[in-house]
C-alpha cells in the first residue's frame, strides 16, 4: 500500500493529454520554443496572405492576346476569285475556288498551287489576305481572295487537375482571360476557398485561391499561348490536442478559419479537464529550418473576453497545432481518484486477511 501510495502522490502513474502551462514556460526558458502572448497585432498579421501568393503586377498588366493571329499548326480556308478568265484554279458555279484545310507549316508558311510558300504566321487573316493577293497577282492578273482560320492549333493553353473538362483549350474571344477559361473547364471543388489555381508560364509559376480570382478583378489575368492552368482541391487541417472536447485533426473549411473556429469544431474545452487560461497555438515559422528556428507558440487566456476576441480573429494555417493544457485541479482529481483506488484495494485485502 505504501509503495502504491508513493507512486500515486508522485504523479508518475497519472496519464495526461498534453503539457501543462508550467512545462510550456520551462520550454520557453530553455529556448526550445518562442512563447508569445497573443495580441490583436498578431491576429492582424495572421490574416495577411502568404508572401508570393497572387499574380505579380507584371502578369496583371499583360494585355489580352490577339486571338486573330495565325500560328504554326493552324489550318486556313482560302477562297480565290479569278476575273481574267484563265481558270488556273478550279472554280465552282459561283466562280470561286475554295482551298480548305491548308496547314500552316512549321516554318510559318502556307503552300498554294502556282504561288508556292507564303509566310502567314503572326499575321491576322486580313494581313494574310494582303500577302496572298500580292503573290497571286504575279500569276493571276485580276483576282481577289479571302482567308479564314478553320482550325486553331497554335494558341493553346492546357487545363489540368480537378476540372470537369481537362485538356488543351484554344485561346479565343471567350477564353482570353483566366475566369472565362475556368468557367469552361468547370472546376470540381464545391468550396472555392479550398481550391487553388496554379498558372505556369515558361519558367514562372504562381498560385492563388480560386475564390480570389473571381472576387478580385486584378487577378483575372490575360492568358498567353502555352500557359498551363492547374486546379487542385486543397485539404488543410489543424491538429487539436490536450484538454479539448475532441482531440484530432480538424479540417479548415474556410479562408479566415480562426483559432475559435478550430476549438469550436473540436467541441470546445473539456469542462472536466481544461485550463481556460492555458490555450496555445504552435506554428512553425519556416518548416524548412526546423533546426535553426524554434517554433512560435502563441498563448491565449480564454478567461479574458478580450483574448477570446483576439482568438476569433487569429487565423490558423495548415499544419498548426492547438494545445489546451490541463487544469491543476484535473491532476489533483486524478490523484484523489487513484488514491481512493489504493485505499479500496487495501481495505479489501484487509477484509480478506485471516
Amino acid at each position: 500500500m505504501a509503495a502504491g501510495l508513493s507512486l500515486v502522490l508522485s504523479g508518475c502513474m497519472l496519464p495526461r493529454s498534453g503539457p501543462s502551462a508550467a512545462e510550456f514556460a520551462r520550454s520557453a526558458d530553455a529556448g526550445a520554443i518562442r512563447l508569445v502572448e497573443a495580441t490583436a497585432q498578431d491576429a492582424a498579421e495572421s490574416q495577411k496572405a502568404d508572401p508570393g501568393i497572387g499574380f505579380t503586377p507584371e502578369w496583371q498588366a499583360v494585355a489580352p492576346f490577339n486571338t486573330d493571329v495565325i500560328g504554326v499548326g493552324d489550318t486556313l480556308d482560302v477562297t480565290i476569285f479569278e476575273r481574267d478568265g484563265l481558270g488556273m484554279f478550279p472554280a465552282g458555279q459561283d466562280g470561286a475556288s475554295r482551298l480548305t484545310g491548308l496547314p500552316v507549316e512549321s516554318g510559318g508558311a502556307v503552300q498554294l498551287p502556282y504561288v508556292g510558300s507564303v509566310p502567314v504566321a503572326g499575321l491576322t487573316p486580313a494581313e494574310a489576305r494582303s500577302a496572298l493577293l500580292r503573290r497571286l497577282r504575279r500569276v493571276v492578273l485580276s483576282s481577289d481572295v479571302t482567308v479564314a482560320i478553320s482550325g486553331r492549333h497554335s494558341l493553346l493553353v492546357s487545363v489540368q487537375g480537378d476540372v470537369t473538362k481537362p485538356g488543351m483549350v484554344p485561346l479565343g474571344p471567350e477564353t482570353r482571360r483566366l475566369t472565362s477559361l475556368l468557367s469552361q473547364a468547370a472546376p470540381t471543388p464545391a468550396n472555392l476557398e479550398q481550391a487553388v489555381v496554379t498558372v505556369r508560364r515558361g519558367m514562372q509559376s504562381t498560385s492563388l485561391r480560386l475564390s480570389d480570382i473571381f472576387e478580385q478583378p486584378a487577378q483575372d489575368i490575360a492568358l498567353r499561348p502555352g500557359d498551363v492552368v492547374i486546379v487542385r482541391n486543397v485539404v488543410s487541417a489543424v491538429s487539436v490536442l490536450g484538454a479539448a472536447g475532441l482531440q484530432g485533426r480538424v479540417r479548415i473549411t474556410k479562408r479566415a478559419y480562426s483559432l475559435i473556429d478550430a476549438v469550436a469544431d473540436a467541441r470546445g474545452l473539456n469542462d472536466a479537464a481544461a485550463s481556460p487560461g492555458a490555450v496555445y497555438l504552435m506554428r512553425l515559422s519556416n518548416p524548412n529550418e526546423l533546426t535553426a528556428t524554434a517554433p512560435a507558440v502563441y498563448h491565449f487566456d480564454f478567461r479574458d473576453p478580450a483574448q477570446i476576441a483576439v482568438a476569433a480573429r487569429f487565423v490558423v494555417h495548415d499544419g498548426d497545432a492547438v494545445l489546451i493544457a490541463n487544469a491543476p485541479f484535473a491532476q489533483a482529481s486524478k490523484v484523489l481518484t487513484a488514491f481512493s483506488g489504493v485505499l479500496n484495494t487495501a481495505r479489501s485485502a484487509a477484509q480478506l486477511a485471516p
